[in-house]
C-alpha cells in the first residue's frame, strides 16, 4: 500500500496497488504525485543535516 500526495493540489490518498498511478484523482493533473515520508525518516533527515 502507498501513501501519496499530489504536488498540485495538495490532495493525500492511499493506494492499494504497488505501481505509482500517474494521476491525480482529485484534481487530474500528470505526474505530480509523489510518496508520503514517514514522520520519523523526516526527523532523522533533519537531525543528520543539523549534525554535519
Amino acid at each position: 500500500m502507498l501513501k501519496l500526495r499530489c504536488k498540485e493540489c495538495n490532495y493525500r490518498f492511499t493506494s492499494k496497488k504497488s505501481v505509482m498511478p500517474k494521476i491525480c484523482p482529485f484534481c487530474g493533473k500528470e505526474n505530480t504525485l509523489e510518496k508520503v515520508k514517514p514522520m520519523q525518516q523526516i526527523i532523522d533527515e533533519v537531525i543528520d543535516d543539523m549534525e554535519s
